[in-house]
């Protein structure tokens, strides 16, 4: 894959010109999608829940990799191989690789966020806003430690054989040391905790199923957790070859024609694409806010529980459990004790002012003086969200 090692094969002006259409339409898909979720959530405060900034996260990642990467290799395949040097090979190889192990950590800790939320809905501990933008910066300062070695010496960036884009040298087998490091943090943890975190949600959902505990805020989780699945799938199905291909590579002895490994790359690079293309299908948050946007009425069979939702006062939980409150530090005469937040499924256009208008989401809340009836309330008087 690396062409610096590889032996020179003529690549037919065909292939470079296919490479060229599919990454011009990689390139061209990958940036309207990023930028129109990132467009939409920057516009509407309602989307910023903790779980969206982590995906903001994500759409930025992939939207870097169509504006600095994208054109970079398709300028390489019009003219038929790298134009820009040594120097420019290091950086654009450092950063594909950079936010490409950023996207698997973050899908990662979406995962794990989704099995937090599920297995312990009522923990002090959950994902906040200021804990998701430590878990950003966590997620770059990892992704810099997998990726950053090689500029220090630890490996290097070089020329892969179809010589249209630079990654990490897999071929000559001075740093296999490193190509272990790259794979076991970059690839086979992250799966790892992906699998555990699916694996113990499912167990906690037949459980609860089991137990006949499942409320719509337990539904609700599991919708989104559908869904960050089906990103993760995508982004794994779009990798996988590339990664496999690689590890022959290193440590199988394999030399790979340079037409053959334009294809897996190729894979790799419309991870950026499906992502966006997921979140925009799935959520109905955005969906919501685009229609808002174009001032296109919802309707109530688009409306969907958002289990993310919170106020400054209490979490947002339903079903047989039990409804914890919190005080607020107003002296507590703006709402009733014993604060119980139901879900009501509304237009748009006709909710009233309630205090979901005072805290920034559409929920209307209730109240009971009689402390007896929490955690007592039929789930039919449970709703949706439309954020």
């Amino acid at each position: 894959m690396n062409g610096e090692y590889a032996q020179p094969q003529h690549i037919s002006d065909s292939i470079y010109l296919g490479a060229a259409i599919v990454l011009s339409i990689i390139g061209i898909v990958g940036f309207l999608f990023n930028t129109c979720v990132i467009f939409i959530m920057i516009r509407d405060p309602r989307l910023w829940t903790p779980q969206n900034v982590i995906i903001f996260n994500l759409a930025t990642s992939d939207l870097a990799v169509s504006v600095l990467g994208n054109p970079v290799t398709l300028a390489a395949a019009i003219t038929k191989g790298w134009i820009f040097g040594q120097t420019i090979c290091v950086i654009y190889g450092f950063f594909m690789a950079l936010f490409g192990i950023a996207s698997i950590t973050t899908l990662t800790v979406l995962a794990y966020d989704r099995y937090l939320m599920i297995r312990y809905p009522f923990s002090s501990t959950r994902l906040t806003k200021e804990t998701a933008i430590y878990a950003i910066v966590g997620i770059w300062i990892y992704a810099f430690a997998v990726t950053g070695p090689p500029l220090f010496g630890w490996n290097r960036y070089v020329n892969e054989s179809a010589n249209i884009s630079c990654s990490i040298d897999w071929e000559s087998g001075e740093h296999s040391n490193y190509v272990i490091y790259i794979f076991v943090f970059g690839l086979f943890l992250p799966v790892t905790v992906i699998i555990y975190s699916y694996v113990s949600l499912v167990v906690t959902v037949r459980k609860r199923a089991a137990e006949k505990v499942i409320g719509q805020a337990t539904k609700a989780e599991c919708r989104v957790a559908i869904m960050v699945a089906v990103m993760i799938l995508a982004f794994l199905t779009a990798w996988t070859p590339y990664s496999v291909l690689a590890l022959m590579i290193a440590f199988g002895g394999v030399h790979i024609s340079p037409v053959v490994s334009i294809i897996p790359a190729l894979c790799a690079k419309s991870s950026i694409c499906w992502n966006p293309i997921i979140y925009i299908g799935l959520n109905t948050q955005f969906r919501s806010a685009w229609k808002r946007f174009l001032n296109i009425p919802s309707t109530l069979s688009e409306v969907s529980l958002d289990a993310d939702i919170t106020t400054n006062m209490t979490k947002l939980v339903t079903g047989h459990q039990e409804l914890p409150t919190h005080h607020m530090n107003n002296g507590g005469s703006d709402h009733p004790t014993g604060l119980i937040m139901c879900c009501l499924a509304h237009d748009e256009h006709r909710r009233s002012a309630t205090y979901a208008d005072r805290y920034e989401c559409n929920l209307e809340m209730k109240s009971s003086r009689n402390p007896q009836t929490l955690g007592k309330r039929p789930e039919t008087d449970i709703g949706d969200v439309s954020l």
